[in-house]
């Protein structure tokens, strides 16, 4: 399974990417803005999932969630927050 990660803070990405692929995912791409985020969904690269910090540069809620769905096309994008 491929996944991209998007998160603003260094040390979140990092320990959430390398949780994942000790579970088994083929691959973590990680970035750190929406806008990168929307750029890696557009290159062509296929991912099986995308997951999303709610409060991340660029992200302004759920507008951006509903940017990255619109580039995302299939592939299933959810919302991931450190806060409550």
């Amino acid at each position: 399974m491929r996944l991209l990660l998007a998160d603003d803070h260094d040390l979140v990405r990092e320990t959430l990417a390398a949780f994942l692929m000790a579970e088994g995912f083929d691959e973590v791409r990680t970035v750190a803005t929406l806008q990168a985020a929307v750029d890696a969904l557009g290159s062509g690269l296929a991912f099986d999932l995308v997951l999303l910090d709610y409060n991340m540069p660029g992200m302004n809620g759920f507008e951006g969630l509903a940017r990255a769905k619109a580039v995302a096309g299939a592939t299933p994008v959810a919302i991931i927050s450190g806060t409550t």
